[in-house]
């Protein structure tokens, strides 16, 4: 049998993604705090679709989300993508989403929590540009985003 570091290497590698999500959420953390006026959207809710069963295809979050609300105004919004086919990761999407007649009593309606990885996963030309913002006018072709 080959002696191999593969045990070791995969200890450190999960080690670094342990770092990272910590990471990621001291970001959010403090996201939290520049928008002192709004309302969690998804309250302390960062991921969705996970599940505990031991016949899991995965059990770690492939991303992560925050979206904040002001009524009268665009919905702020962070996501961290761990893992997307055809994307470099990790990936840190931020932008300002523009819902169409929203307002608190319908929010969690019309706002999708992985709206931000759509418009980099689905809604632009792939592979999607990186380092650039983007504007993207009525992408999810249902009528619930603006831009």
């Amino acid at each position: 049998m080959r002696e191999t570091d593969y045990g070791k290497k995969m200890g450190h590698a999960i080690m670094a993604v342990a770092k990272m999500h910590g990471q990621v959420s001291q970001l959010f953390s403090d996201c939290d705090s520049l928008f002192p006026d709004y309302e969690s959207v998804f309250a302390n809710i960062a991921t969705r679709d996970l599940t505990y069963n031991v016949r899991a295809d995965h059990w770690m979050a492939d991303g992560v989300f925050r979206y904040w609300f002001q009524s009268g105004h665009s919905v702020p919004a962070i996501t961290a993508i761990f893992y997307h086919d055809g994307q470099e990761e990790p990936l840190l999407l931020v932008g300002c989403i523009d819902y169409t007649d929203v307002n608190s009593q319908n929010l969690k309606e019309r706002c999708n929590s992985w709206d931000l990885w759509w418009a980099i996963a689905d809604w632009t030309a792939q592979p999607a540009p990186l380092g650039q913002a983007l504007e993207l006018s009525e992408p999810d072709a249902k009528g619930t985003i603006r831009k």
